[in-house]
């Protein structure tokens, strides 16, 4: 079993997870009561977000004291980016070229870590280096850091949710087939184009359920929390209502479907050999129903599937349907 457990801090709640194998062995979500990432949060919410991250981890029952967290893909820059055929150090130094233009910080302010993806044996003088480039600012990683050290937990390492995901399915997909993940949260939507052990694309949109909710509550004139209840009781169902659910929500899905069809088509472009046929969604905005039809016919019949990560773990009843919601934990506690 791992040494330490998994992490979540979301914008709307906090999950934690500790595996064995296939065996789920302490567990626990808990609300973020300020909705927003920790990223944005004042210092007295920081504060008090941990006295909500000590009552998860004593409830959950892991008796470890190590963590791997997630930091939230709207607080970094991560991105596949390629580069003719180089040595290691011309690849460090391309790597912060590319980040010194791409990045609104300071070199001096930011962490990078980078990870080759793929290299060709023999070099043709066409043949590129696939990179997978990660940077945060240092200011939001050291108060990660500062925050569960406070609780008395070991940071073993801060993760993007890229990589989180990537761990999560990448064991049912291959490289030559990979197949496409939407990972809708509160805040933002991850898209990720992923193979077993390889991540061809990313993609993130600043949103996610929440503006769903806010778009019910302007449109019926609600509170927050009945909108929120409109949408997970008619969802996308376009008999609900007398098709008036559908209408107001149907922009904001449209606009994530057609940021997946710009990196499914940049795939195909690049590897006209290959195709992407399946899409894994996940996240908590994989309940709304009737979403997976719409789905399957906006993309030309692709199949949809629900991206449950408990699927084949031994996990308490009552969690067996969050699935989906613990991908991003699942795969840091991995």
């Amino acid at each position: 079993m791992p040494a330490y457990f998994g992490l979540d801090i979301g914008s709307t709640s906090v999950k934690l997870i500790q595996t064995d194998g296939n065996r789920v062995k302490a567990i626990g979500i808990g609300v973020n009561p300020f909705g927003k990432p920790i990223s944005a949060m004042t210092n007295a919410e920081k504060i008090s977000i941990t006295e909500v991250l000590k009552t998860l981890i004593k409830e959950s029952g892991t008796r470890s004291d190590k963590v791997v967290a997630s930091i939230s893909e709207a607080s970094v820059f991560s991105r596949v980016l390629k580069f003719p055929v180089m040595s290691s150090p011309e690849l460090a130094n391309a790597i912060k070229w590319e980040l010194d233009q791409s990045v609104p910080f300071p070199p001096s302010e930011i962490e990078t870590s980078w990870t080759i993806l793929e290299k060709p044996e023999k070099f043709e003088g066409s043949e590129k280096i696939s990179v997978y480039v990660v940077a945060v600012p240092t200011k939001i990683s050291e108060t990660y850091v500062q925050m569960l050290e406070l609780i008395g937990i070991e940071p073993v390492r801060l993760e993007n949710e890229t990589l989180s995901l990537n761990r999560t399915f990448g064991p049912m997909l291959t490289d030559e087939k990979p197949s496409a993940i939407l990972d809708w949260g509160a805040r933002g939507t991850n898209i990720v184009i992923s193979g077993k052990n390889k991540i061809f694309s990313n993609f993130y949109i600043p949103i996610g359920g929440s503006v769903l909710t806010k778009l019910i509550a302007d449109a019926f004139s609600l509170p927050t929390d009945q909108a929120e209840s409109y949408k997970r009781t008619y969802g996308f169902a376009k008999e609900q209502l007398e098709g008036k659910m559908m209408v107001v929500l149907k922009p904001v899905i449209d606009n994530i479907i057609g940021e997946l069809r710009k990196l499914l088509i940049a795939y195909k472009d690049e590897y006209q050999n290959s195709t992407v046929n399946k899409l894994i969604l996940t996240g908590g905005g994989s309940y709304l129903i009737d979403l997976i039809p719409y789905l399957t016919e906006a993309l030309g019949g692709m199949e949809v599937v629900m991206g449950n990560t408990f699927a084949n773990m031994s996990v308490e009843a009552k969690y067996k349907s969050l699935g989906p919601v613990f991908s991003i934990a699942n795969g840091l506690s991995q």
